[in-house]
């Protein structure tokens, strides 16, 4: 035991997160202080933020502009001004959140972005609307994240990976592939080959993986037994010390 604790705690971690002005003033702003609240400080939080100027500076947060980070994001992003692009369905009328590839494509250039530039040892993405009553199990953290796995996701059978919260592996051999290839899904077009309902990143994240089946994976939904199969967050581990609040729980 003695020799599994000082491994992990051995291991650097950082978070992630990303938000708009809109989901700023909804819940990030108190995502972020429920992060400077209880998280140790000498973990960083990088947040990648669009049209907030940045208002909480606390030393171990980091500001990051997302479009000026990736540039590339930015012009695939004025490329596709369509409506289909943002969710918009012909056949039903209406705009359907899991065709708006434009919209979840945000948080994974986030994403991909901190993978590339870590140096951490375990780098865990938080969507905004994620707040922490506790101080992380950093133990727990780093048991789930194993140095030798690519990726820790909730993979839900039918729909595919739990996003709001995500875990990667800056240092493993082909993380820097593993950022590409989520990228060259955005920008080659590939996401809107995928059939309807499937442009979100929940589909998108997972049909990354599937390029690194030689990789080791953590799926979180096998890992756990008896986590809820569409929201697996609160039945978990994690919700010792983090809330999702997904949907309307964001506003209630």
């Amino acid at each position: 035991m003695e020799s599994v604790l000082k491994y992990s705690m051995d291991r650097t971690v950082e978070v992630a997160t990303t938000y708009n002005q809109k989901y700023y003033d909804i819940i990030g702003k108190r995502m972020v202080e429920s992060f400077v609240k209880h998280w140790p400080k000498h973990i960083q939080l990088h947040v990648y933020w669009q049209e907030a100027e940045p208002e909480i500076m606390e030393d171990n947060i980091v500001y990051h502009e997302l479009y000026a980070v990736q540039p590339q994001l930015k012009q695939w992003v004025d490329k596709h001004t369509d409506k289909q692009y943002h969710g918009w369905r012909e056949d039903r009328g209406k705009f359907v959140w899991k065709n708006d590839g434009v919209k979840f494509s945000h948080k994974v250039f986030a994403q991909t972005h901190r993978i590339r530039n870590s140096a951490a040892n375990i780098l865990l993405y938080s969507d905004a609307d994620t707040l922490y009553h506790a101080e992380p199990d950093l133990e727990y953290l780093s048991e789930i994240c194993p140095a030798d796995s690519l990726c820790t996701f909730f993979d839900r059978p039918k729909f595919r990976d739990e996003t709001g919260f995500y875990m990667h592996n800056p240092q493993h051999p082909k993380a820097k592939q593993w950022a590409d290839r989520l990228e060259e899904i955005y920008l080659s077009g590939e996401v809107w080959t995928y059939e309807k309902d499937r442009a979100a990143d929940q589909y998108t994240m997972a049909f990354g993986r599937e390029s690194f089946r030689d990789c080791k994976q953590m799926d979180l939904m096998t890992y756990h037994q008896g986590v809820d199969a569409k929201d697996p967050v609160p039945t978990s581990p994690l919700s010792n010390f983090l809330q999702h609040l997904k949907g309307e729980k964001k506003t209630s």
